[in-house]
């Protein structure tokens, strides 16, 4: 799957966010997935780029032939990037570190064929190691299923 949207934590503005994802579904209600998300921020300060990588078990509830929701709970390896620079507020090589974090997901699908499907997913990280603390993602995507 692909999906694009738009990204915010406790400390930056809103940033474009994009993210690629696969799995394997065991039954229509349950799938494992993983998935890498990139969290382009640009400017000075806390904005600070962020990429996660992730894995997943993905619970869903079909609601029809059309529209089914969906509900996401893993792991995220965070990756800090870019930063504004210290001397104007921003972050220092110290609080640049790579670590795990907690996420959850949920969201709603609509099935268009029985191999592709559009769907709308608020993605949630907790923490650390982003020091600008959560980060909260809303993604428009799209999903094909072989």
């Amino acid at each position: 799957g692909l999906g694009a949207g738009a990204a915010w934590n406790n400390a930056a503005y809103p940033a474009a966010s994009f993210r690629a994802d696969m799995g394997y579904n065991y039954t229509d209600n349950w799938a494992v997935e993983v998935g890498t998300l990139g969290v382009t921020q640009s400017g000075s300060g806390l904005n600070q780029s962020m990429q996660f990588y992730d894995l997943s078990v993905k619970g869903t509830l079909p609601l029809g032939d059309m529209i089914a929701l969906f509900a996401q709970v893993g792991g995220a390896y965070a990756s800090p990037g870019s930063i504004g620079s210290p001397a104007a507020g921003g972050l220092t090589v110290g609080q640049l570190q790579a670590g795990w974090d907690f996420f959850s997901a949920a969201g709603i699908q609509m099935n268009v064929t029985k191999q592709v499907s559009l769907n709308l997913t608020d993605y949630f990280y907790y923490g650390a190691p982003n020091p600008q603390g959560n980060t909260d993602i809303v993604l428009a995507g799209i999903k094909y299923d072989f």
